[in-house]
């Protein structure tokens, strides 16, 4: 799929067309995860008029127990339902352009979990019901609440109920006989026919999915339901990714100017190392701090994975913190106008000599320690 066509699907920027194929998508989904479902627990997990009537016979007939699973499936599908419309609510706060794939995320990882673990989750068995019939009624919650949010109520992917319902009430429109000799004022009764086309379409594509889901299950298991994770991946990948490439440019942008900061308040405690208004401790600390940080060498290379940046990451902007407390702040202030009004960024090159006496000492130590080692009889 292309990724302006992704970004379509699932992204901030809505349209009605988008809305349409993304339900589709869904109601593929939705028929499957049901059927396949319902081969697995011997319950379907989007139904929630006939769970609550089930769980009605069930209190009737004193079956607590049975009654306290349809509670389950019922809490676990209110469940994903509120979660899915806290995610997209949060994503709206945060002006993300992943408000409505976040939701579609989720559910593919559930289903992805639900394929790798199917077995192992049929086996625990609380006390509202085992976990498989939870996650699902979960999935179904999350993902109606979401294409309903996204759709301002107009479609639902789980509830076939109200997809026919509505289908009939245009088929009637369809067929109605408008009289020639109408009463004037009176509307004429007109057939939304391509809302009938899509309501249609997504209850035949919540039909198909149901026959690729119940044949997937017959004939793999539970890892049918990996194709279908894969598939709400690929929907919710694209505004995802938009949003992570925003936060790290946005992240660099701050490093940038954290690192500004950082060199200038070094510039700032070499001037205060110097100065006799700073107490001596303050320079003692200052002097070995700006004095490290504006050496030429670095006493771990940056060449060395990982360990290499430790010093300029970690070691220096600490020691910088450490030093600046140190100081008086009318002092540090001083310092700092001084530090941006300078042409030129002091090198302190004894420190590199320092470095590199330390170098040469840890050379001549470890070829001792290795000679005494390999040396012995």
């Amino acid at each position: 799929m292309p990724i302006p066509y992704l970004r379509s699907l699932a992204g901030r920027q809505r349209s009605p067309q988008a809305n349409r194929q993304l339900a589709c998508y869904l109601s593929f989904v939705a028929g499957a995860a049901n059927a396949g479902g319902y081969l697995a627990v011997q319950q379907y997990t989007s139904h929630m008029s006939g769970i609550v009537s089930a769980m009605a016979d069930h209190l009737a007939l004193g079956e607590a127990g049975l009654f306290l699973e349809g509670l389950g499936a019922l809490l676990s599908f209110l469940a994903g339902a509120a979660t899915s419309a806290v995610l997209i609510n949060w994503a709206r706060r945060e002006d993300l352009h992943s408000e409505y794939a976040l939701p579609l995320l989720l559910e593919a990882v559930l289903l992805l979990c639900f394929g790798l673990m199917g077995g192992n989750l049929e086996m625990h068995r609380w006390a509202l019901g085992t976990a498989t019939v939870i996650v699902l009624c979960f999935i179904m919650g999350l993902q109606n609440a979401m294409i309903t949010k996204i759709s301002n109520a107009e479609i639902r992917t789980t509830h076939v109920t109200g997809m026919v319902t509505d289908i009939g009430i245009e088929l009637g429109k369809l067929f109605y006989w408008n009289a020639t000799g109408a009463v004037a004022g009176k509307p004429v009764v007109l057939a939304n026919r391509s809302r009938l086309r899509m309501l249609a379409t997504l209850v035949g594509l919540f039909f198909g999915g149901g026959v690729i889901g119940a044949l997937g299950f017959k004939h793999l298991g539970f890892s049918a339901t990996l194709a279908l994770a894969a598939l709400l991946l690929a929907l919710a990948v694209v505004p995802v990714a938009d949003d992570v490439r925003g936060h790290l440019r946005r992240a660099v942008v701050r490093c940038r100017v954290w690192a500004r900061e950082v060199l200038r308040d070094v510039h700032a405690l070499w001037l205060a190392a110097r100065d006799p208004r700073t107490p001596w401790y303050a320079k003692v600390v200052a002097l070995l701090v700006a004095g490290y940080a504006l050496s030429p060498l670095d006493l771990i290379p940056d060449f060395i994975p990982v360990l290499g940046y430790l010093d300029d990451v970690v070691l220096v902007p600490l020691g910088v913190l450490l030093a600046v407390r140190m100081v008086p702040p009318e002092l540090m202030r001083e310092y700092r106008a001084a530090a941006v009004a300078a042409a030129q960024r002091p090198r302190s090159r004894i420190a590199a000599v320092v470095i590199v006496m330390l170098w040469i000492c840890v050379t001549v130590l470890t070829g001792a320690l290795l000679a005494r080692h390999f040396g012995r009889p």
